[in-house]
């Protein structure tokens, strides 16, 4: 079996892309030039259920940056709410009962929109963590863009529009004066952390959504239902790819939990993966590989949180796993990668 084929590609849903170039075009950016930096026609942005290489978003993202002298275009394109950014999961979060009901929407379904990054629920005592771990090493700009988006859709749907987390953090160091984000968030906003998210009150989740819709919800839900099986049939082994990488944050899934999420037998399963000349002990090994690269290459992730981001019990499993890839030690991989 070809190498590649065991590789992980992240992609991005064409209505986040022609989002993008819509907003460029209204801040002046021609709009014939984002087409040709992303390699994209009109027909292809209208395509919903294309998906591109999340790398050409990104030439768009620095392009269009240089274009307006913006460097918080991220941060001001995720203010800028719009359901069909999304596609269905837009519809169906704006339409769900509650803020977790759509939450959990976007996870179930998140395959639909792309597989850039991975989002992560933790609940402690009266507050919970939101956060997006990115299956990529990402721009800041797709950072800000997809934390600022979740705190923009809150005050939509809520019909909130003075809603403020408790604290927002990045990855990142601040791309301006700190103050600009703190003006938009009404809250503090902690950058070089350890992750890209939110920390909310566990009220926001069970606030009822101004536009919810139980049997529009339904409808949408069962429409995205059979656009997963479409993409199942068509490429099962992108959509496995798909689910370990936004399942390995929170736990390391097996062939049963893979089966029953694409409706299939184990049987069935495994034989859909022999078609393509491997076993799903091949796949996750290759994703665990390359979200480890990825994880290094980001130096504000030690070591111990990389190896519980891919689901090793212990860093020394992790370590091993590592050495078995690579023929070097994750601590000499990243001092070469710091020093290319």
């Amino acid at each position: 079996m070809n190498t590649s084929e065991h590789q992980f590609l992240p992609k991005i849903a064409v209505q986040l892309v022609r989002s993008l170039i819509n907003y460029g075009e209204r801040q002046g950016v021609p709009r014939l030039a984002m087409l040709q930096v992303g390699s994209l026609s009109e027909d292809q942005l209208n395509d919903s259920r294309l998906l591109i290489d999340v790398h050409r978003y990104e030439s768009l993202l620095s392009f269009i940056s240089q274009a307006l002298s913006d460097p918080l275009l991220g941060f001001h394109h995720g203010q800028q709410f719009d359901a069909g950014r999304w596609g269905v999961l837009g519809y169906i979060a704006t339409t769900a009962q509650n803020f977790q009901t759509a939450i959990q929407a976007q996870y179930r379904f998140q395959s639909l929109s792309g597989n850039m990054g991975a989002p992560l629920q933790f609940c402690e005592g009266e507050v919970t963590t939101l956060q997006w771990i990115p299956a990529y090493n990402c721009s800041y700009h797709l950072a800000e863009q997809v934390v600022t988006g979740l705190v923009s859709m809150a005050r939509e749907v809520t019909n909130q529009v003075d809603y403020a987390p408790n604290a927002v953090y990045f990855t990142h160091r601040a791309a301006a004066d700190k103050n600009r984000y703190e003006e938009y968030f009404n809250s503090p906003v902690y950058f070089n952390s350890k992750f890209n998210g939110l920390e909310v009150d566990n009220v926001l989740l069970e606030v009822p959504l101004r536009k919810s819709d139980a049997e529009t919800h339904k409808v949408l839900v069962e429409h995205a239902k059979s656009m997963l099986e479409e993409q199942t049939y068509t490429s099962p082994l992108e959509v496995i790819k798909d689910y370990v990488v936004k399942t390995l944050p929170s736990h390391v899934p097996d062939i049963e939990e893979i089966a029953q999420y694409l409706n299939l037998s184990v049987r069935s399963t495994q034989r859909k993966l022999q078609e393509y000349g491997t076993s799903y002990s091949q796949v996750l090994d290759a994703i665990r590989k390359e979200l480890a690269l990825t994880y290094l290459r980001q130096t504000q992730n030690s070591m111990l949180y990389v190896s519980e981001r891919l689901g090793f019990s212990e860093q020394s499993a992790f370590q091993r796993a590592f050495k078995r890839w690579t023929g070097s030690t994750p601590k000499r991989y990243r001092s070469a990668t710091l020093n290319e």
